[in-house]
């Protein structure tokens, strides 16, 4: 399948902004008194990210949450404060294996646990006021969610079950979507899960392919299959949409992210193996924030790397665009964080 977006000398799509591996990156202007202590008791060592798996901005643009399974917490930074904390108690339980992370209703966010198969609800500025949802039928290991604010209705996806299932928000299952299978609606370790334009966007990870349910879980489309031709799928792990309902697949196998259009065609591809700047080993997870901004978890590369959707000039010029050639379009830009709000330096070494 050829990429069929942007064409040739067209305006950039997709551009590079930075990556977060640490604290540091947060740069904070240290005051007089960190200056005395730091004399004393030496500079605090900055806090790594070890694996990060999900990460998610709040919806008012300042705080950002990384699920890393690989350090057995949570990572909170405040982007407009240059504060960090490290999370590793949830409500009184350690966490195990933090892979998933959605928004929830204003204010929370609601975090899944794979090997302890919890789901917690935290406040989102600063991870107090959590609680464990009961859930009233058994979760095996939950990876993935999204929440309806409109239904107040939470979507897991529970790998090892093969199926999403759909709860209130006390925790009572109302339903669940799909079996383990191939055909339409049926699915094989999912792996993560995006509502949108009401349906719910599958990342179908061991049928190679992404689905479209409806809310109900009836199939709607899907698009991907086993191979190593460009559009082809091979480990979709994770996937988010942005403004203009385009889906960017992150698959661990071929170590980059591909973007479709809702028809299933492939319009760009974005990095390839390795650990530079668009680069990545192992990628695990996506977000795409409400300014477009896309943060992916670089897992093997232990970081977060930040680019930004350009949206063309004109949703016509968009549409009018043809298919052309596999060269790559991107820019560079300053700056990290949601647009607008404090930001950690591009400069993370």
């Amino acid at each position: 399948m050829e990429r069929t977006w942007p064409p040739e000398r067209s305006e950039a799509r997709v551009g590079y902004v930075g990556e977060l591996r640490t604290s540091a990156d947060l740069k904070p202007s240290p005051n007089f008194f960190k200056k005395i202590g730091d004399l004393f008791v030496g500079a605090r060592k900055p806090a790594p990210l070890f694996g990060p798996r999900a990460v998610l901005l709040t919806s008012d643009g300042t705080k950002l949450w990384v699920a890393d399974p690989g350090g057995r917490c949570l990572h909170l930074f405040d982007l407009r404060r240059r504060i960090y904390r490290k999370i590793d108690q949830v409500a009184g339980l350690p966490l195990l294996s933090p892979v998933g992370i959605c928004r929830a209703q204003s204010g929370f966010i609601y975090v899944c646990d794979s090997e302890s198969a919890t789901i917690y609800r935290l406040r989102d500025a600063d991870g107090k006021s959590a609680e464990v949802l009961r859930i009233s039928q058994g979760l095996i290991r939950p990876v993935a969610m999204d929440y309806d604010l409109e239904t107040d209705l939470l979507y897991v996806v529970d790998a090892a079950e093969h199926n999403v299932k759909v709860l209130k928000g006390g925790g009572e299952v109302v339903r669940i979507i799909g079996k383990r299978g191939a055909a339409p609606g049926e699915l094989n370790f999912p792996c993560d899960i995006r509502l949108a334009k009401n349906k719910l966007w599958i990342a179908d990870t061991g049928n190679q392919r992404v689905q479209a349910l409806s809310h109900l879980g009836e199939p709607l489309s899907s698009f991907g299959n086993a191979g190593d031709a460009p559009g082809d799928l091979a480990l979709p792990k994770a996937l988010a949409l942005d403004s203009d309902n385009h889906i960017y697949v992150v698959d661990g196998r071929f170590e980059n992210i591909q973007v479709f259009n809702e028809s299933g065609a492939l319009l760009l591809v974005i990095g390839e193996e390795g650990t530079g700047p668009g680069e990545f080993w192992l990628p695990g997870g996506i977000f795409v924030d409400d300014a477009d901004r896309i943060w992916i978890c670089d897992t093997y590369n232990r970081r977060v790397q930040v680019f930004d959707y350009l949206k063309p000039l004109s949703v016509e010029a968009a549409q009018d665009e043809i298919p052309d050639s596999k060269e790559e379009h991107a820019t560079e830009e300053e700056g990290l964080g949601s647009r607008g709000e404090g930001q950690p330096s591009k400069d993370s070494n």
